[in-house]
């Protein structure tokens, strides 16, 4: 099996149904960038380079961000020159130069192409994996919760394949990816030369079917040959017109493959109330989680009921679409709504994902799959990450010391934490312990968890991972229960190790890890999930029922007895002042700070 894609230039071309468009050659195409006043010229000057062969030491996020700014920074696109006067809510390409005007000038890195310049063995690749996917049952609907609020469950179904450990969070959700190559014993990822009937033996021995990895296999090899595409598109579309030609990254390490019913399939789909588009599968949106100015590349592919693939030729038939808008209330910019025909490759480049959004418009008949390769932000999210992150916590001196005392079965009271130096550094790690506890617990245990059996069972990849990760939470437990003995004792006897500062830490992050347990707890009780069948729901988790976590208030009565001792050797100060100081020894300095603050604002008022 091997995929060839031939260098071509891109072109903007659709083939439509005949609802909604016509052809569009690639001579108007032309001409409306010579009409278009404002759009963006070629920089002449600058030196056009492709961020992979940039000899400096930098690195690409570095000379980005000092370049270009961030996301947050980039500006939004100008105003449409033909807004005024023009009402329209959104342009489809039956309004001809409008929609071209509009699209060169608002809607830059926005670039499709005709599905007859892709290779066939493209198109064969995704209809091949997207097949092996759903026949594996690896599409599943996900239970979200936008803005932190109600959860509700998503009206298309879908599936993660990546980077052997990676993980795409979302509306509070965090997916976990199926690996698209060979994987070793640690997990990561592993090169295996051979023809494709060679490939994906280790994914085999995780669990999987012969049939599925092989569609995984297919993914990876597809996404090698979109990243190469993406870089020649971005080289000619957008390098030209930006500083020095840097451009953001194309080197994809998933993709978010989704399955969509159509509307008079999905009886519950709801209408675009803003624009008046049509019943959507995917809300507007932008794509989180992913690296400032990196380009996302879509490839969609339309199929019949029965599986067999479509164009939409039926006049009778709505297409499906993409829609794209400004991502500001107040532009004057109309939407833009383009159908196109299976086997489409579009791309979202670079900048465009910060100052737009997108959604996808239900077609009346076909099934959609696509596939949306994306960059995913470096650092957290990653098996490799948390594994490297938990292996530097436990190799501290703290940890280090009492876990061998706990498996040598004897005592140890800190007392090489005495001095100034080490008092501050077992602060410095006991908060660390805490915070990788919580990250455990509430970016990975419980999200792994709260998906149901059958999640778990199809993610054959991550059983050890997450097996590996109770074990980690263990025994941070049973350390932080031992600096909490140490604590308590310090109440009540004077312990050299003991500072103000190591109780506020373990009060903070006890409240912390209080207050999202609260969340989970109410979240896993949700009414939306007996919905759901039974192995589609949340499962209980041992570990985390076994978890004895103490109280903060029982924390702070000993932080009293500790200052009460502090306090009372060579205190010489009057009775008043020391019962003042008795009625505050429970808070932490933050909230000290903050009543003497709110004080000092009465005070002024009054």
């Amino acid at each position: 099996f091997t995929l060839s894609l031939h260098h071509h230039k891109p072109q903007v071309c659709i083939a439509t149904s005949k609802h909604d468009t016509h052809n569009i050659s690639m001579e108007k195409h032309n001409k409306s960038k010579k009409d278009t006043t404002k759009n963006p010229q070629p920089i002449a000057t600058a030196e056009v380079k492709n961020s992979t062969n940039d000899s400096s030491s930098l690195s690409l996020a570095t000379r980005l961000k000092r370049e270009r700014g961030t996301a947050s920074t980039t500006p939004l696109p100008p105003e449409w020159s033909r807004s005024t006067g023009n009402n329209a809510k959104y342009l489809t390409p039956d309004d001809g130069d409008d929609f071209h005007s509009c699209l060169k000038e608002c809607y830059r890195g926005f670039v499709y192409e005709n599905p007859n310049e892709i290779p066939q063995s493209i198109h064969h690749a995704y209809f091949s994996l997207f097949k092996g996917l759903n026949d594996s049952g690896l599409f599943l609907y996900d239970v979200v919760q936008p803005g932190g609020k109600k959860l509700s469950l998503t009206f298309v179904t879908r599936t993660l394949v990546g980077d052997p450990g990676s993980t795409y969070k979302y509306l509070g959700l965090r997916l976990f990816s199926h690996p698209w190559c060979d994987v070793d014993e640690n997990g990561d990822g592993r090169v295996i030369e051979g023809e494709l009937s060679c490939l994906g033996t280790t994914l085999v021995k995780l669990g999987y079917s012969k049939q599925c990895a092989r569609a995984l296999i297919e993914t990876g090899l597809v996404n090698k040959k979109v990243i190469s595409h993406t870089n020649k598109v971005l080289q000619t579309d957008i390098a030209p017109f930006v500083k020095n030609g840097l451009v953001g990254s194309a080197d994809y390490s998933l993709t978010l493959i989704n399955k969509m019913e159509p509307f008079r399939r999905k009886k519950d789909l709801k209408n675009e109330a803003i624009h008046g588009l049509g019943k959507t599968s995917v809300s507007w949106h932008k794509d989180s989680g992913l690296q400032d100015f990196s380009s996302i590349a879509v490839y969609h592919n339309l199929q019949d009921i029965n599986g067999r693939r479509t164009n939409e030729l039926d006049d009778k038939m709505v297409p499906w679409k993409v829609a794209l808008r400004v991502a500001d209330a107040n532009t004057r910019t109309p939407a833009l709504s383009i159908s196109l025909p299976s086997g489409s490759l579009y791309y979202l480049l670079d900048d465009f994902n910060h100052r737009h959004e997108h959604a996808v418009i239900s077609g009346s008949d076909s099934l959609r799959y696509s596939s949306t390769h994306r960059v995913a932000r470096d650092g957290a999210g990653t098996w490799k990450y948390i594994r490297e992150k938990c292996k530097i916590v436990l190799s501290n001196s703290l940890c280090a010391e009492i876990l061998n005392a706990l498996r040598e079965q004897r005592t140890t009271s800190l007392t090489n934490y005495e001095k100034t130096p080490e008092r501050k550094m077992l602060v410095k790690e006991v908060r660390s312990c805490h915070q990788l506890m919580t990250e455990i617990e509430f970016e990975w245990i419980r999200q792994w968890y709260i998906q149901g059996k059958h999640h778990s069972e199809l993610h054959c990849y991550w059983v050890k991972p997450i097996a590996y990760l109770e074990d980690i939470f263990v025994q941070l437990e049973n350390v932080i229960s031992h600096v909490n003995s140490i604590l308590e004792t310090s109440s009540t006897s004077k312990i050299g190790a003991v500072t103000e500062d190591l109780f506020d830490v373990t009060i903070e992050e006890i409240e912390n890890r209080k207050k999202l347990t609260i969340e989970w707890e109410n979240r896993v009780k949700d009414s939306i999930f007996k919905t759901l069948k039974p192995n589609e729901r949340p499962l209980p988790c041992d570990v985390l029922d076994k978890s004895n976590m103490i109280h903060s208030s029982i924390v702070r009565q000993w932080r009293k007895g500790f200052m009460s001792i502090e306090n009372s050797t060579g205190d010489r100060s009057n009775s008043s002042k020391r019962k003042a100081r008795d009625k505050t020894s429970g808070l932490t300095k933050r909230e000290k700070k903050r009543v003497a603050s709110n004080w000092e604002k009465l005070r002024k008022n009054l």
